[in-house]
């Protein structure tokens, strides 16, 4: 059966070109950057070659540019190590629609004594800029807003984020993840200090990512033991995954219009299909400002894992928005701070197209979710609120 891939905001395949690149540096180009010898030189020249293409990606320096295992460990070191390594404590503000990687880092900071104020955001989850501009003047260590959500796509203001941060003196933090590659960092927003990026979102490869850490920021490296990436983070860089990484970035600086523009037609197709043909939906996120490619909606009377279970079985791959907390069973964090229903949030789902993704693909993911939801409404009504 031939499968239809929707899950780009979880993770993407690599690119061809990607892996052909990485390819040499699982055999015989392995190597380590530090050292001395010919091998460890030239491994040291692809970890160069690939900062820098990194560094075109957002519009900064190669050396702004630090390597790290994840986008989630990129996002603890920006705020552990610009809390940690400020003089006593103080308040960090971040979006009530951050992710996890972001709030539960904030949860541990605040244990230690670090104050935490989560600012809210409107029915589309776009950010409150009247908190953010009085969060700011009342102080801050930092401020952290990514560029969009992977769950519900809106994208944020972060060029005027960004102003109103410099102006206060106050670090801003962006995880671009759920962007790069798709939408370009320009404008104003190149004042962000700190962003967050990973190549496994735009078709690169898994297990890297970088932080841009801009100027002389001081940080207080969480993984110590190595003079590695300017002593922020110890360990041996994983040299094909690094060279992967910026054949990505080349690509996408040379592709990202034509790749957001056939993913937003898609999406857009499968939007308007649901909306003429499914009852009891509710789109979620900015209709606009969003990722581009991206939709994500609640179905009302069916529970998002057994529609991603149906699905599964016509070929369709997508994800749950909801991003439920199994043992606890919590509804998404990120649904909530945009004033869904607990009863309709449990119908999230969100849908990303991508590269590999063809014109006919909106037309059969539409069809499979009504065939879906049909069946579970039909043996299991109640769910209404």
């Amino acid at each position: 059966m031939p499968r239809i891939y929707l899950d780009h905001a979880t993770t993407t395949p690599p690119d061809p070109r990607v892996r052909e690149a990485m390819q040499p540096f699982l055999g015989e180009g392995f190597g380590s950057p530090s050292s001395l010898h010919r091998r460890g030189r030239e491994a040291r020249d692809r970890v160069a070659d690939a900062r820098a293409a990194v560094a075109r990606l957002l519009d900064a320096a190669p050396d702004e540019i630090l390597f790290t295992a994840s986008a989630t460990e990129a996002n603890n070191l920006a705020l552990k190590g610009v809390a940690l390594a400020a003089k006593g404590r103080g308040r960090i503000l971040a979006a009530a629609t951050e992710h996890l990687s972001v709030l539960h880092p904030l949860r541990s900071l605040e244990r230690e004594g670090f104050e935490v104020a989560l600012l809210p955001v409107d029915s589309e989850g776009i950010v409150d800029r009247d908190r953010v501009a009085h969060g700011l003047a009342r102080g801050a260590l930092l401020l952290s807003v990514a560029h969009a959500s992977a769950e519900i796509g809106t994208v944020q203001p972060v060029d005027d984020l960004a102003r109103l941060a410099a102006e206060h003196g106050v670090p801003f933090h962006c995880d671009a993840s759920a962007t790069a590659g798709l939408l370009p960092w320009s404008g104003s927003g190149r004042r962000a200090d700190l962003v967050t990026l990973t190549p496994h979102l735009f078709n690169g490869p898994q297990g890297v990512a970088a932080l841009c850490v801009r100027g002389q920021r001081r940080l207080k490296p969480l993984i110590e033991g190595g003079a590695q990436e300017g002593g922020l983070r110890a360990g041996t860089e994983p040299l094909a995954a690094i060279v992967g990484f910026g054949v990505a970035a080349d690509l996408v600086v040379q592709e990202s219009p034509m790749r957001a523009s056939l993913a937003e037609g898609r999406a857009l197709d499968l939007r308007r299909r649901l909306a003429d043909t499914l009852d009891g939906v509710l789109f979620t996120g900015a209709l606009r400002n969003r990722i581009p490619g991206h939709l994500s909606l609640c179905v009302r009377g069916a529970e998002a894992e057994a529609i991603l279970r149906d699905l599964d079985a016509l070929g369709i791959e997508a994800s749950s928005g909801s991003a439920c907390v199994t043992d606890v069973g919590k509804p998404s964090h990120v649904l909530e701070a945009l004033g869904i229903d607990p009863a309709m949030a449990r119908g999230a789902l969100t849908f990303m197209f991508g590269l590999g993704n063809a014109d006919g693909d909106a037309a059969v993911a539409s069809e499979g979710l009504e065939r879906a939801v049909r069946r579970l409404r039909a043996i299991g009504p109640g769910l209404t609120p």
